[in-house]
């Protein structure tokens, strides 16, 4: 049984100082998360382009100013979200504006654009909502950067919009379209 023992104590002696022996090692892991946050806010939040002629155009002389007040990535999009301003006229988004009807476009820019900068991928119409990419809602040879796709939290794009008016029309009050900007997660 002597001998047992010192057998026993001599593997357990060969077994340290060989280093191998039973240990543990731990390691944390942080696991963390955001809760993603969408929101946009727009400044002023309406345009007037005053008095127009039946069948003319107008490019806005001012952009909105949207903002990312979110804490993420976004990219905005335009719709009208309580239909036609009234009972007569329609809005269009292929061809030229016939009677009783008017084209509203938009494009992000970060300087004034001209009337050929817009084309019918930047018109959006009543039940047809329109979302920035590097073609809609935006021109073509432009930075994505100014665009209003790939926006970061705090970050701004211009908002630049124009009008074309009816080719002819019974309503000369003054009409009110009213859009919606949403942002999406980019």
């Amino acid at each position: 049984m002597k001998n047992l023992a010192k057998l026993f104590l001599v593997i357990c002696l060969v077994f340290v100082a060989s280093g191998v022996y039973a240990y543990t090692q731990t390691q944390n892991i942080t696991v963390k998360v955001i809760i993603q946050k969408l929101s946009v806010s727009v400044s002023p939040s309406e345009y007037d382009f005053g008095g127009m002629t039946e069948n003319s155009s107008e490019v806005a002389t001012s952009s909105i100013t949207v903002t990312n007040d979110g804490n993420y990535t976004e990219k905005f999009k335009m719709d009208f979200p309580s239909g036609e301003p009234n009972g007569t006229w329609n809005s269009v988004t292929a061809s030229a504006p016939g009677a009783e009807e008017y084209r509203l476009s938009a494009i992000f820019k970060d300087v004034a654009p001209v009337t050929d900068d817009y084309l019918a991928s930047d018109s959006f119409c009543d039940g047809c909502a329109r979302t920035a990419t590097t073609t809609d809602l935006a021109r073509d040879g432009d930075a994505d950067s100014v665009k209003g796709l790939n926006v970061s939290a705090t970050q701004t794009r211009g908002l630049w919009f124009k009008f074309e008016a009816p080719s002819t029309t019974a309503i000369t009050t003054q009409q009110s379209i009213t859009t919606s900007i949403t942002a999406l997660a980019d």
